[in-house]
């Protein structure tokens, strides 16, 4: 990549070219260099990296995004994906086997079954924040709260060692993306798809579900099974938290928006408009398998595209007001879960998580704000989140 003199203060004309999603100090210009981008080079080609595409526009990621023969998924980290990970990266007809094995044990009528737990496992971890009178959010309950539910109602998972472990290697992955930490992380899944397995356990939850399926009439190779698994550690413990981090930041700059998430309504639409400003999974990438163009831009075989889900949910075409919270929005397509036949199989997991954290947040608090002279730090790559984010707060009696 080339050197710039002075990455805060260069023309953001002269900064694109040389974007890199994972530099923090590029971005704390993201959202400059995006809207930059969306006015006048919706693609930007980027010298990072070896060079790759940036999409910004709504219409062109959702043009990628649903054409999975001219953008293959098989390498969808953008600095690549040393291990198989189904269904993440697999191509259809491939990719809907693999969704099919697993789609009912994260649909939202299988994952209710788990509300009392995950309810459970937020006024724990509050019996001992709240009585302080303010803590940093993300690592006391954000972080605890989704890994907790994530081993609890998805890996039946005990392991505390391991689980810490998989929290460091999926931040590592999601911040740099670092290849040695999928295959450290892919470790740690084998190691518990073995446990599993050998305890005979007929448990009817996802990760049996794993041992147990089939894609074109044979059983998963120990390979698929690991990297279905690792899937569930990256999504399962960097997303939600940030989605929640996200939110609560809002909270403390707009003391308003609190009466709102009391609301018990808010999830079925005000959380769409949270996610859609604040997108927690910044972009995935696909690689061009034929001769193409995006918004007049010509890409070869070979090359890298990065879909920028968060870009897509600013582009002004698309969102009246788009860099503005509106929760008047008639329509809300956004691509927070992603478009298209990888959208998140996920997301209904993710949003009981946040309905019940704040039901159980907003029981006991109110008024959140940041201390007086701290100062907020948020992290950069394909997860925007809060790195550090401390919280005071009034209780309520």
């Amino acid at each position: 990549m080339t050197s710039l003199d002075n990455e805060k203060t260069t023309p953001v004309g002269e900064l694109a070219p040389h974007f890199d999603l994972f530099d923090p100090a590029h971005g704390e210009r993201l959202w400059e260099v995006m809207s930059y981008a969306r006015s006048s080079c919706p693609v930007v080609k980027t010298d990072a990296d070896d060079g790759y595409y940036i999409v910004t526009r709504y219409d062109d990621v959702r043009a990628v995004l649903e054409d999975a023969t001219t953008f293959s998924s098989e390498q969808a980290g953008l600095r690549g994906v040393p291990i198989a990970q189904p269904p993440l990266t697999e191509d259809p007809p491939n990719h809907l086997e693999y969704r099919r094995a697993l789609n009912p044990y994260l649909s939202r009528s299988f994952l209710a079954r788990y509300e009392d737990d995950i309810r459970r496992h937020a006024r724990e971890l509050l019996d001992d924040l709240v009585p302080r009178g303010r803590f940093e959010f993300m690592t006391d309950f954000a972080v605890p709260f989704t890994s907790g539910n994530l081993a609890r109602v998805i890996l039946d998972d005990h392991n505390k060692e391991r689980l810490t472990r998989a929290i460091e290697l999926a931040t590592e992955i999601s911040s740099a993306g670092r290849h040695e930490a999928f295959f450290e992380l892919a470790d740690l899944a084998e190691e518990l798809l073995r446990e599993r397995a050998e305890s005979g356990s007929r448990r009817d939850d996802i990760l049996s579900a794993i041992i147990r399926a089939t894609v074109q009439g044979r059983p998963l190779t120990i390979q698929e099974q690991v990297g279905a698994t690792t899937i569930l550690f990256t999504g399962g413990l960097d997303t939600t938290k940030a989605a929640l981090g996200g939110i609560v930041k809002h909270l403390a700059d707009d003391p308003s928006l609190e009466s709102r998430l009391r609301d018990p309504g808010w999830i079925k639409g005000d959380l769409d408009e949270f996610l859609r400003h604040a997108s927690p999974i910044a972009f995935m990438a696909r690689t061009v398998t034929r001769d193409t163009e995006i918004a007049g831009c010509p890409l070869r075989p070979g090359d890298r595209v990065a879909t920028h889900y968060a870009s897509a949910n600013r582009d002004e075409t698309r969102f009246e007001n788009a860099a503005e919270l509106r929760f008047d929005r008639k329509r809300n397509p956004h691509a927070a879960f992603g478009l298209g036949p990888h959208r998140c199989i996920g997301l209904h997991f993710a949003r009981l998580q946040i309905e019940v954290g704040f039901q159980e947040l907003f029981k006991r608090i109110t008024n959140i704000r940041v201390p007086a002279g701290e100062q907020v730090r948020s992290a950069t790559g394909v997860v925007l989140t809060h790195e550090y984010l401390p919280i005071e707060f009034d209780t309520v009696d």
